[in-house]
């Protein structure tokens, strides 16, 4: 299955940008603990939750796939994963999916909205952050 999501993942960040570009906004991307606190400092081992608010700016309801791609510093993808929902007209909601580091080092975050995990259509452009962990 992992497999198959990295191709996806491959796949539409190369050929992804179509249709529906824009019509969510992502903002406030944040790590942090279960209780909602900010990390400025991530631990191996430590359990990260990797925070992004979508905003529905289109005319209809909106089907987003959020999807978060951990690559380290030799380029090797670390963790991929993905939630799935729907936004209502000018709806905001903050979402999160789960990473715990096994090594220290400096990873990128990747974050992505896609229309679904088949059609691969970028609702919003791809945001990159990087954090160290120790």
């Amino acid at each position: 299955m992992k497999f198959f999501i990295y191709f996806l993942v491959f796949f539409g960040i190369s050929f992804g940008h179509a249709y529906g570009y824009e019509e969510i906004i992502t903002s406030n991307f944040k790590v942090v603990n279960t209780l909602g606190e900010e990390i400025k400092s991530p631990l191996v081992g430590q359990q990260l939750n990797l925070q992004t608010s979508l905003t529905n700016v289109s005319n209809e309801e909106m089907d987003w796939a959020y999807i978060v791609q951990i690559i380290d510093s030799k380029g090797a993808i670390a963790d991929l994963s993905f939630s799935k929902g729907s936004l209502v007209k000018n709806q905001t909601l903050t979402t999160a999916l789960f990473w715990t580091p096994h090594k220290d080092g400096i990873y990128k975050i990747e974050t992505f909205v896609w229309n679904n995990l088949s059609d691969m259509s970028a609702l919003s452009p791809k945001s990159t952050f990087t954090i160290t962990v120790t």
